[in-house]
Formats: structure tokens, C-alpha cells, sequence
């Protein structure tokens, strides 16, 4: 009889990250484990989007006044995780009676606490996806886990002590990893420029494209520029308002294509030369995976280490001062050549985080064999 998974997550920035989990393990568990997922509402959804649209660095202050508070004040602390478990647990625990849930996964810390319950309550063992690659929050870390997964080592160099832990690189969708012809994309695409951008501001930090507006204004070379802007509508009207904005300025040779929300996201990104936007992790990854070098105009408060990834392991460019972005942009429009220097480097990469899979497999056959070997 199949083992079943349940991976819990929010839709809200984790999606991506937990359909890729159940890919790898349905591809590399074969007929062994069906997986199912479970999705909760980001907590003070509201709020927190609001902040990630219009000013991400404003998030700054409270991200950083909690993790005081798990340092130094243990009853607040203590408050905050009651808060967590008193709003994941019934629904997570109607959902692991009901589809008989063998092993949880989470990839959503404000399931820590609960998860951790059920697994002490009802057996259910308990691994943990750390959803960031460097900024590491405490709240994310579980010590009651049978694993904390981290993207590299130097990830858990300040945790380590605190859990088990796992290195394991990234989770990303099976659909960016595969191999592709950029020119049969294109074609698919119906691109006929030589080069072409993708901005992903999405539904998330609209204001990249008018951040990098005057490199489009003054582009005095043919370029594509498609601009995701996921359900955000406000952003897709405003893109076409540029557009035809754009058009009025002859000297400008750059066109503007504002893109819905799309399931073919791959295909620009496999059909882009660079991709712009917020530095979040499961875009730059999936930027790695098409090998597409990456620029990073902009930043949330937990993705600062991202921008240390972008550079330490040379995957692309990192400016977020309007005028130094734009002059960077300008200068790769001029001389695109100089984005293949990066290639190596996404290869590296690329072949690093496909291990993930197998890794996490691993620990999964590793916990039911020692469950099995504690029954016999």
C-alpha cells in the first residue's frame, strides 16, 4: 500500500516551491508515496501584501523587532507560536485524519508548531523545508523535526546546534530543469528580436518596470521586454499605458508586452536573455534552472541573502539605485555578449539543486525504514 505525504504550505510566495516538492518526490519515489497538499492562508494576508506591492523595505523594522523577540523575550515568543498553532492546527489535523497522512512536510513556518503536535501526538513523522536560502528567521528553525532542510551549508552554520539538519539545494519545478532551444522557443513565442528581457515584478513590487523606465526610453537597440504581471491588473494597465507611451518616442526600439497570469512562464523564461526583478528565491532559482542570468533591481527584508547568493556564486547582477540600474542595463542592451560569462556558473548551480530530490527521498525511505524496523 502507497505511503501518502501531505505537504503543507500557503499559495502566497510558497506555492512554486511546494508543487516542485511533489514533483521530485512522485518522479523519484516512483509508485511508493502518493503526495497531497495542503494550503492555509498567508497570515495577515492582507497586510503583508500590501507592504510586498508598494514598499517591501518597510517590512524591515517588524521582521527585525521579531526576531528580538524570539531571542530575548520567551513569553511573547511563547504567545506568538500559540498564535500559530491555534490557527493551522484543527484544519492540518482534519486534513492528516482524513487522507491518513504518513509523513508531513512543511514549507510554511506557521505549521512548525502544529506539525510538531501531531507528529509527538500521533506518530506522524515531520520534515521541514527552510524557505529562504540565506536570511534565515529563527521562526522558521524546528527542533522537533526529523530534518530541517537548508539550501547549503552556509545556511546552517548559525543553526546547526538547534535542529537536525540537511543540505539539500533548492526545489525547483521539473519544467524549468528541462533542457530547451531557445531559437524553437522564441519562435513559439513569436519573438523576433535578437534580444529580450523579462521583468518579474508580477503581482508583487510593481514598481520595477517604471524603476528601469529611462534604459527603455533611451533604447537605441531592437529589444523585447515582456513584463510579468501575474492578476495584478492595476500593473498590466499601466504596463500598456507605458507601451504606448513608448511608442511615441521614436528613437526608442524597445517593445513593451505585459503578460497575464501564465502557466508558460518557463517558456519566456527560457526564452529571455535576462530576467529582472525582486531578488525572491523561488524566481531566481527558476531563473538558474532555464540558465538565464538574473538581475536584481529590488529586495524584501528576508531575501538580503539572496543578493549575496546572486553574487557569490556569479548568477547575475545586483543594483537596486535606480540611475546605476538603468546605466548597467543600457550597457548590456549595447554589449548583450557579456551576459554569457554567467553561463557556467547557472550550470553549476543548476546541476546542485537538481540533487534535491533524491536528497529529500533519501530521508523520507530513511524514516519509514526505521519505522518499519521498530514494528519488526
Amino acid at each position: 500500500m502507497k505511503k501518502t505525504i501531505g505537504i503543507f504550505s500557503t499559495k502566497q510566495g510558497h506555492q512554486s516551491i511546494a508543487e516542485a516538492i511533489k514533483e521530485k518526490i512522485e518522479r523519484e519515489a516512483k509508485d511508493r508515496y502518493q503526495v497531497k497538499i495542503f494550503y492555509t492562508k498567508l497570515l495577515l494576508e492582507l497586510v503583508y501584501d500590501s507592504f510586498y506591492r508598494l514598499a517591501p523595505s518597510a517590512l524591515k523594522f517588524p521582521y527585525d523587532l521579531s526576531i528580538k523577540i524570539v531571542e530575548k523575550d520567551t513569553e511573547l515568543k511563547k504567545l506568538v507560536y500559540y498564535h500559530f498553532f491555534q490557527t493551522t492546527y484543527k484544519s492540518s489535523l482534519q486534513f492528516v485524519k482524513k487522507n491518513q497522512i504518513d509523513l508531513a512536510i512543511s514549507c510554511y513556518f506557521p505549521f512548525g508548531p502544529t506539525l510538531e503536535k501531531i507528529q509527538s501526538k500521533m506518530g506522524v513523522p515531520y520534515l521541514n523545508i527552510i524557505t529562504d536560502p540565506r536570511t534565515i528567521h529563527p521562526w522558521q528553525i524546528s527542533p522537533q523535526a526529523q530534518s530541517n532542510f537548508f539550501f547549503d551549508q552556509t545556511a546552517i552554520a548559525n543553526f546547526h546546534k538547534q535542529c537536525q539538519a540537511t543540505v539539500s539545494g533548492w526545489f525547483v519545478g521539473d519544467k524549468y530543469e528541462k533542457n530547451y532551444d531557445k531559437e524553437k522557443v522564441k519562435q513559439e513565442l513569436k519573438i523576433k528580436e535578437d534580444l529580450v528581457f523579462l521583468i518579474v515584478s508580477g503581482s508583487e513590487g510593481s514598481g520595477a518596470i517604471l524603476k528601469i523606465l529611462p534604459s527603455l526610453i533611451n533604447c537605441p537597440k531592437p529589444l523585447r521586454v515582456f513584463v510579468a504581471c501575474g492578476k495584478n491588473q492595476a500593473l498590466y494597465q499601466n504596463v500598456l499605458g507605458i507601451k504606448k507611451s513608448l511608442a511615441s518616442f521614436g528613437q526608442s526600439k524597445a517593445l513593451i508586452t505585459p503578460l497575464s497570469f501564465t502557466k508558460d512562464m518557463r517558456l519566456y523564461m527560457q526564452a529571455a536573455d535576462l530576467i529582472i526583478g525582486k531578488a525572491g528565491p523561488n524566481t531566481l532559482f527558476e531563473s538558474v534552472a532555464t540558465l538565464t542570468p538574473f538581475f536584481a533591481i529590488t529586495h524584501m527584508v528576508q531575501e538580503e541573502g539572496n543578493l549575496d547568493i546572486i553574487k557569490e556564486k556569479h548568477l547575475g547582477y545586483v543594483e537596486e539605485k535606480a540611475e546605476m540600474a538603468n546605466k548597467k542595463l543600457l550597457e548590456i542592451i549595447n554589449h548583450p555578449e557579456q551576459l554569457k560569462v554567467f553561463q557556467k556558473s547557472l550550470i553549476d548551480l543548476k546541476k546542485y539543486n537538481q540533487q534535491s530530490g533524491k536528497i529529500l527521498i533519501a530521508k523520507i525511505d530513511q524514516i519509514f525504514q526505521e519505522q518499519e524496523a521498530k514494528i519488526i
